[in-house]
């Protein structure tokens, strides 16, 4: 079937259909859940010897080792060249010949000054290694690090000589060439006696962070050590395939306390001389010795040092479950502490499998690029995702602290305990954390209906995602760093859930969970490919009587990109299904990054539920592996016995869109006008998401989604909700409240929405449920927005109040946004002033947001590019939120133009200042909301002059660019067929 890329519905012509089985029959069996690396080069002569000496010189003018400790001799310089860009490399993986047991790691950050310039790191390990076999050479990853050669010795305490050591920039390791070959069998200690790295807020590694107490300045460490900045605080083998155990030793000021992934297992005082000249020499600091950890990868170390409030609980088993807060927020992460007991005993049951390690520990950290981080006993946040206070947060926040805590739990088992041998199969971390976060809050609160919210969160993401040219197969050839970050993006998490989603949903809980277990219980501690999953799972359906060949069907998923369409034609009792790859772009590629074929030309077997106007009474609506059919062909026939409507795709659970035959589309609108609850809600936003896309690509005419909008009038859930706001938003987003157009479209958006308005109110009552409160917080947003006159009367007198009370009153949490957005645009710049000093002083990190995302909606230009500047400076906005105020500005009508001149007259600033592994992604996403030629033309042209600086940003930027390219053809072939819709409804 040939895509049609206009608006205009065309018949799909006939196909040849091959195989057939019965619909209405038993299962047939199967035949056959934010890095730029500079690369820099060294130069020869006397550039070369300057290069050199120069940081020796600088490090010992600057507070380090002593002669009383041991002196730290820099063999070779750390940096080289500014300006200088290697070629890319892409041979960076470590050789198996030697493999580390354990580590015995001292940390010792420098934080004690008023002046956090003179700050620093430093610390010494020692590398228990086994040798695999014989030789002369080995690599130990180093980055941004001063290093004294490193020593080795054999078994019995004998030095083995080193004959050189080589910095490789590139490769970001020392290659280190022994006098004599290192023996296989043997085992030897590689001793790093000390070395020294700079404590910046570059948010990776270990790196600084402060906050504000009673006005003064209070510092703390904290790490990031996934993906590959292991290496960027202590010499190791950092890659997730040499796990080891490590022994952890921090010092620390008396004043100060510190944490690590194990329990403090004995302390003792030791000179601050002995580590820091800078300090009296007499001056006592504390040497806390951690526990042993289990065999881990590097990227899981945890370190902190703050003067953060601790708290602590234990369970039944005396294990504990603790927090670290800065001492004004340490309250407000009691929640989390219950929640993580809870989760972490369904994970137990679930898995079959106890936590091993003997705490929990949860810290809020100021400065942090992603969301959380899954550190084993010390899992780590932004402050945001880990408060919960109901009276100031918004519903949404406490959902989705309850949300990312079960996220990071199931990577205890699932990524912790059994982990991946590469990056390219981080897709079975992620995208597993987030698919069983599901099933544990759907345990820890049924009422949230949380499969619901996945179809239009997780599902939708993914399926808009990956319905690009510019996408790419979750599992994906990756080798430098900076293609290892790139990677962390929607395909992994949200794809990669959804696939596995689909998976559970046709093997079933049973099948699923037992497989699951089995394969943890195997490879505990160790490390895996995702064929070794799809055998244990493989194994257990076939056991249970199910001839499934999970890897034959994941291979489909999970080597090619993209989805399905799955085209739908009745005859009669036959139902002839076609599938083809469905794309929302145009045909030609993208220029900047990586392109993909096929290895299945494209097909895929697909996991096929049905039901129809007959027989969907007796479906109980939960389970759905009972009612899989598989479809392997690119056609094939089932039989179906209904003269009225049917449904594919139950309760939204395969990763594919179905496009029906005009007259099923017209029946299933007429079921939703006349029942919609025969549906689940799942299958209703659904039925909106496709029809929606399915329009937007010229397969079915825009009337069909227009007028299934017409049903919401009797639509109470949040899941149809979500899905066809989002979907008209979209709309929204191209007309910009400038189009001559967008009269016409407000207009019905208001019909559309005013109803519900006046349901759901904006006062919240104690008897609301959990869906009514996330519900309003759309529903409101959505009204102000297209200006229903109560929504934004009432905003305007809330945000007055608010800023009479100098922006000390409470706002229904719920609708806060919404009020200050609103508040904002109609206000001036000294208002504008004080809400921001007024977010400077707010101590609730869910009403800081509010106030960074409303920001960002004022109508004066300047003040747009004034907040955009804000981001270039630490003291007006941390690192870590700088890509939510440019995203905020790009949404903002008025903003769009003028983050994009930010964005290319500030892209140099930009680069030095991006955090972790998502930053450039973000500033690149928010790109796609243009929609003419002139636009695309500029962003090419970025594009071609930078893209030897994009960085992890590569796929970002190259999606953003086919969004805007989708946009120009739809304002030119599917905004017509709207407004003659909306038109015909006046």
């Amino acid at each position: 079937m040939k895509f049609n890329r206009k608006c205009t519905y065309t018949p799909r012509p006939s196909e040849s259909v091959q195989g057939t089985m019965s619909i209405d029959g038993n299962e047939s069996d199967v035949k056959g859940v934010f890095l730029s690396m500079k690369r820099l080069l060294g130069i020869s002569g006397v550039v070369l010897l300057c290069v050199i000496i120069i940081p020796i010189i600088v490090y010992y003018a600057k507070p380090g080792c002593t002669a009383g400790a041991r002196q730290l001799q820099v063999d070779q310089a750390t940096t080289a060249a500014l300006g200088t860009q290697l070629p890319p490399v892409k041979d960076v993986r470590l050789p198996l010949t030697v493999k580390p047991i354990h580590y015995n790691l001292i940390l010792a950050p420098f934080i004690y000054s008023n002046n956090a310039s003179e700050f620093y790191f430093t610390g010494s390990v020692n590398i228990s290694v086994a040798v695999q076999s014989s030789t002369t050479n080995f690599k130990l990853h180093s980055h941004k690090l001063q290093i004294q050669t490193p020593r080795v010795v054999d078994s019995n305490g004998n030095n083995v000589a080193v004959a050189s050591v080589e910095e490789d920039f590139a490769r970001q390791w020392q290659s280190i060439t022994m006098s004599e070959p290192l023996q296989a069998g043997n085992n030897y200690t590689i001793i790093v006696d000390r070395f020294r790295g700079p404590l910046e807020r570059d948010l990776s590694g270990i790196y600084l962070s402060s906050y504000k107490e009673l006005g003064i300045e209070k510092y703390l460490v904290a790490s990031q050590m996934q993906a590959t900045d292991a290496r960027k605080t202590f010499p190791c083998f950092d890659e997730p395939a040499f796990k080891a155990t490590f022994a952890v030793s921090i010092v620390r000021h008396q004043n100060f306390k510190a944490a690590s992934n194990m329990p403090t297992m004995s302390s003792k005082h030791v000179l601050a001389s002995d580590w820091f000249v800078s300090a009296s020499g007499s001056e006592r600091m504390i040497k806390e010795d951690f526990r042993t950890t289990p065999r881990m990868s590097t990227y899981l170390l945890a370190i902190l040092v703050s003067q953060f409030d601790y708290t602590y609980t234990t369970d039944t088993k005396n294990r504990v479950y603790g927090t670290w807060a800065r001492p004004d927020r340490a309250t407000s992460t009691e929640c989390a502490k219950s929640i993580a007991k809870n989760i972490t005993a369904f994970y137990e049951r679930y898995f079959d499998i106890e936590y091993p390690l003997p705490k929990i520990d949860q810290a809020t950290i100021p400065d942090f690029s992603a969301g959380a981080m899954e550190n084993w006993g010390l899992i780590m946040y932004r402050e945001a995702y880990l408060v919960c206070n109901p009276s100031i947060d918004k519903s949404t926040y406490l959902q989705l602290t309850v949300a990312i805590i079960s996220h990071e739990l199931g990577h205890m088992w699932f990524g912790n305990l059994v982990t991946p041998d590469w990056w390219d199969d981080i897709w079975l971390n992620e995208g597993f954390a987030s698919f069983v976060e599901v099933l544990a809050m759907d345990q820890l609160h049924p009422d949230w209906d949380v499969d619901a919210q996945f179809v239009v969160d997780d599902l939708k993401r993914g399926l808009q995602s990956d319905g690009v040219q510019s996408s790419h197969p979750i599992y994906v050839e990756v080798n430098h760093p900076d293609e290892v970050n790139e990677i962390f993006d929607t395909i992994t998490y949200s794809k990669g859930s959804s696939v596995l989603r689909m998976l559970y949903n046709s093997v079933g809980d049973s099948i699923f969970r037992i497989g699951v277990s089995k394969y943890l219980k195997q490879y505990n501690y160790s490390n895996t490919f995702h064929t070794a999953l799809y055998q244990s799972l493989t194994s257990e359906a076939r056991a249970s009587g199910r001839n499934i060949d999970v890897g034959e069907f994941m291979d489909r998923w999970i080597k090619q990109m993209g989805y399905p369409v799955i085209s739908c034609a009745r005859q009669s009792n036959e139902l002839s299904l076609f599938q083809k790859h469905f794309l929302i772009s145009s045909s030609d590629a993208p220029t900047y990054g990586k392109t993909y074929s096929s290895p299945f030309d494209y097909t895929w077997i697909i996991p096929i539920t049905a039901a129809t106007s007959e027989n969907i009474s007796s479906w109980n609506g939960s389970q759905v592996s009972h009612l899989v059919h598989w479809m392997r062909e690119k056609s094939q026939k089932f039989s179906i016995n209904s003269t009225s409507w049917y449904l594919l795709n139950l309760r939204s659970t395969g990763f594919y869109r179905v496009n029906y035959d005009a007259g099923n589309w017209d029946a299933l609108i007429n079921q939703l006008l006349l029942n919609h609850s025969v549906f689940t809600p799942q299958d209703r936003a659904r039925l909106i998401d496709d029809s929606f896309a399915l329009a937007m690509v010229g397969q079915i005419s825009y009337s069909i989604p227009l007028n299934m909008t017409k049903y919401m009038k009797n639509e109470r859930h949040y899941a149809p909700w979500n899905s066809v706001l989002s979907s008209l938003a979209y709309i929204y987003s191209m007309l910009h409240r400038q189009s001559p157009q967008y009269g016409t479209f407000s207009a019905y958006m208001k019909s559309l929405i005013l109803p519900i308005y006046n349901r759901t109110g904006v006062a919240q009552a104690d008897s609301d449920s959990h869906l009514t409160r996330i519900t309003r917080e759309k529903i409101v947003k959505a009204a102000c927005r297209y200006g229903i006159k109560q929504c934004a009367q009432y905003a305007q007198a809330e945000f007055q109040r608010y800023v009479s009370s100098n922006f000390t009153d409470k706002i229904v949490p719920d609708i806060r946004y919404t009020v200050m957005c609103r508040g904002v645009a109609m206000s001036d710049a000294e208002v504008w002033d004080n809400l921001y000093d007024a977010m400077l002083r707010e101590t609730s990190p869910g009403v800081q947001n509010d106030i960074l995302k409303a920001l960002a909606c004022t109508r004066e230009p300047w003040l747009l590019n004034r907040y955009l500047l804000y981001t270039l400076d630490d003291g007006k906005i941390r690192r870590q939120d700088a890509a939510l105020v440019v995203s905020s500005v790009a949404s903002n009508p008025m903003g769009l133009q003028i983050m994009w001149d930010f964005l290319r007259g500030s892209w140099s600033s930009i680069q030095a200042r991006q955090v972790g592994i998502f930053s450039l992604a973000r500033y690149a996403s928010s790109l796609g909301g243009f929609n003419s030629p002139e636009r695309l033309r500029e962003i090419r042209e970025f594009l071609a002059a930078n893209s030897n600086s994009l960085a992890s940003a590569v796929r970002a930027f190259d999606n953003a660019l086919e969004s805007v390219r989708n946009n120009v053809r739809w304002m030119t072939d599917c905004l017509p067929a709207v407004m003659d819709w909306l038109n015909s409804q006046s």
